[in-house]
C-alpha cells in the first residue's frame, strides 16, 4: 500500500483488464464475437458538427473572456470552432478567438484567425470591430521587440548520409547475431556532434485531455494556440491547412469515421490501438518504394521492427487480440472501408495486432517545455522513429536525444571511436536506478539482459553533494550552453537565460 492506495503488480493489472473486457458469462470465442457485434450495433455516433452546440460553447467562451480568463476562453472558442457547421458560425468562432489571442499577446496568430474569419464570410455588421483589431494587432506585432528563436539543427547537404535518410555521414547500420541491427560509428565522433535528425513515421497526440489537445497539432505535435479542426469531426486539430490535408489524405479520412464510436465502445481512449490503426491505414495506402536507402518516412522500415510478440504472456496477447477483434468488427460493421480494400481485409487483422506489439516496444514519449518565468514539462505525444529503434540500449549511453516538436536530434554524449556501437538509453540509467531495478525493467519491457559497462561493474547510483561541485567548471559549462543555442530544449532559450542568471548568482555566492 502507498498513500492509502493499492499498488498493483503487472499480473494483477492484466487480470483486471481481462475481467473488464471479458464478461464472466462468455464461454468461448464465438460468444465473445457475438457480444462485441451486439454492443457495436447498439452504438450511436456522437454529433460531430452542430451549430447549436458551437453557439453554446462560444457563449461560454464569451463569459470566460469577460472574466479575463483568456486561455479558458480560447479553448472554448476552439471547441466551438470544431462543432461549427455553417460558414457563419465558423467565421464568428474565428473572430471571437482572435480577441482572446490578441489579449494573450499572440498577434501573429490573431491576424491569422482574423483572415480566416473574413474568408468564411464574417458578418458585415460586426466587421468594424474586427478591422480595428487587425490594425491594432498588426501594429503590436511590428512594434514588438525581436524574439530570440532557437536554431533547429539541419544536416548540411555535404554531410548527408548516402545510406540513411535522416543521418549524418558519421554512422552506419550493421547487423550480427548478438546485437541484431545496430548503429556503429563510421568515423571518430566528438562529444556534442549530431548523429541524426530524425522525423517520425507517425505521431499520436497524448496531451492532457482537459485542455492541451486544443493547443497541439495532431499531425506534427507543434504547440499552436490557433489550431484548426478537422472538417468532418471534432476529434482532431491541426496547426495549418497543410498538416490537416496531409493527415486526412494518409489516414484520417478513415480514422475520423471511427473516433465518434470509440469512447462508447471502450469507455476510454486507447492510444496504442489508435496508433496501430493509423500505421495499418498508412500501410494500406502507401505507394511502394523500392529505394535501397534506409528511410524514416516509409512503412517498409516499420514493418521490420521487433515487437517481441512471442515473449508476451498469454493473458496480454489475449487482451490485445480481443481489442483488435473489436476494432476490426467496428470498422467492418460501421465504416465498411474494406469495400475499398477488399484484398486487405484478412491481412488487416494480422497487421493491426502486430503494430500494437511494435508500438509497445518502440514508441517514444515526446515531452514539451512550457513557461516563461516558471517552466514545466508535459507529455505531448507518442512517436515512432524507425532509425531511433535501431539504436541499442546502454545504462551508460554514449548518445542522447531531444525533440523540437516531433523532430528528434541525436547527439554524442561521449567520444565514440570508429567502429564502436552507438547506444542510447531506453529509460534505465545507472545514475538514477540500481542494477536490479534496471535489469528488471529492461527484461519486462524489452526482453533482454543489459551487458553494458555500468551493469557488468555494478556501478552505484550517483549521489549529489553541493560541496563537491567545481564551480569554475560549472561556469564554463554554462557559458558553453549559452554560446550554443541548439543545446537547450527548443523554444525555451529565453527562460533558460533567466535560469542561468540565477545559477551564476548562486555560484558567485550572491544569492
Amino acid at each position: 500500500m502507498t498513500d492509502g492506495k493499492k499498488v498493483y503488480t503487472d499480473t494483477e493489472l492484466l487480470e483486471l483488464q481481462i475481467q473488464r473486457y471479458r464478461p464472466r458469462y462468455l464461454k468461448d470465442e464465438k460468444e465473445e464475437v457475438a457480444h462485441i457485434k451486439s454492443k457495436i450495433q447498439q452504438i450511436k455516433p456522437h454529433v460531430t458538427k452542430s451549430d447549436v452546440k458551437a453557439s453554446e460553447l462560444r457563449k461560454l467562451g464569451n463569459v470566460q473572456f469577460q472574466n479575463k480568463s483568456d486561455k479558458d476562453a480560447l479553448i472554448l472558442y476552439t471547441q466551438s470552432l470544431s462543432f461549427a457547421k455553417s460558414d457563419e458560425e465558423v467565421s464568428v468562432a474565428y473572430g471571437n478567438r482572435s480577441a482572446a489571442l490578441f489579449y494573450m499577446g499572440f498577434y501573429e496568430e490573431c491576424l491569422a484567425d482574423i483572415d480566416r474569419a473574413f474568408r468564411h464570410g464574417y458578418p458585415e455588421s460586426l466587421s468594424a470591430k474586427l478591422f480595428k483589431r487587425k490594425k491594432d494587432a498588426t501594429k503590436a506585432y511590428s512594434d514588438r521587440k525581436k524574439v530570440v528563436k532557437v536554431k533547429t539543427y539541419e544536416i548540411p547537404q555535404s554531410e548527408m548520409n548516402p545510406s540513411i535518410q535522416s543521418a549524418r555521414n558519421c554512422i552506419e547500420i550493421q547487423a550480427n547475431e548478438k546485437y541484431g541491427r545496430h548503429i556503429v560509428a563510421s568515423r571518430d565522433i566528438a562529444i556534442g556532434e549530431v548523429l541524426a535528425v530524425d522525423n517520425p513515421y507517425l505521431v499520436e497526440l497524448q496531451a492532457d485531455m482537459s485542455s492541451d489537445p486544443f493547443l497541439f497539432c495532431c499531425e506534427c505535435l507543434k504547440h499552436c494556440y490557433n489550431v484548426i479542426p478537422c472538417l468532418n469531426c471534432n476529434e482532431a486539430y491541426y496547426c495549418t491547412e497543410i498538416c490537416r490535408a496531409k493527415a486526412f489524405q494518409n489516414y484520417h479520412k478513415y480514422e475520423c469515421l471511427i473516433l465518434p464510436y470509440v469512447g462508447q465502445l471502450f469507455g476510454i481512449k486507447f492510444d496504442f490501438w489508435l496508433f496501430s490503426l493509423k500505421i495499418t491505414l498508412l500501410a494500406m495506402t502507401e505507394e511502394k518504394n523500392d529505394e535501397t536507402m534506409y528511410r524514416s518516412d516509409r512503412y517498409k522500415e516499420i514493418s521490420e521492427l521487433e515487437g517481441h510478440s512471442n515473449a508476451d504472456p498469454p493473458e496480454q496477447t489475449y487482451v490485445l487480440t480481443l481489442l483488435s477483434a473489436s476494432i476490426f468488427i467496428l470498422i467492418k460493421e460501421k465504416i465498411k472501408i474494406f469495400k475499398e480494400f477488399e484484398v486487405f481485409e484478412e491481412k488487416f487483422k494480422e497487421l493491426f495486432l502486430y503494430h500494437q506489439q511494435v508500438f509497445k516496444v518502440n514508441a517514444v514519449t515526446i515531452v514539451s517545455w512550457h513557461g516563461n518565468d516558471k517552466f514545466y514539462t508535459s507529455v505531448t505525444g507518442l512517436a515512432l522513429y524507425s532509425l531511433y529503434s535501431l539504436f541499442n540500449h546502454s545504462c551508460y549511453p554514449n548518445t542522447f536525444w531531444n525533440t523540437s516538436g516531433s523532430t528528434m536530434v541525436v547527439r554524442a554524449s561521449l567520444p565514440i571511436k570508429k567502429g564502436e556501437q552507438c547506444f542510447i538509453s531506453y529509460g534505465p540509467y545507472f545514475a538514477y536506478d540500481n542494477k536490479t531495478e534496471r535489469q528488471e525493467r529492461l527484461q519486462r519491457l524489452y526482453r533482454f539482459t543489459c551487458e553494458c559497462r555500468a551493469c557488468q561493474e555494478n556501478w552505484p547510483k550517483v549521489t549529489f553533494s553541493p560541496a563537491s561541485v567545481d564551480c569554475k567548471f560549472i561556469k564554463q559549462v554554462i557559458k558553453k550552453l549559452t554560446e550554443n543555442q541548439a543545446l537547450p530544449p527548443p523554444g525555451y532559450i529565453l527562460s533558460l537565460r533567466k535560469g542561468l542568471e540565477v545559477a551564476y548568482r548562486i555560484l558567485d555566492g550572491t544569492s
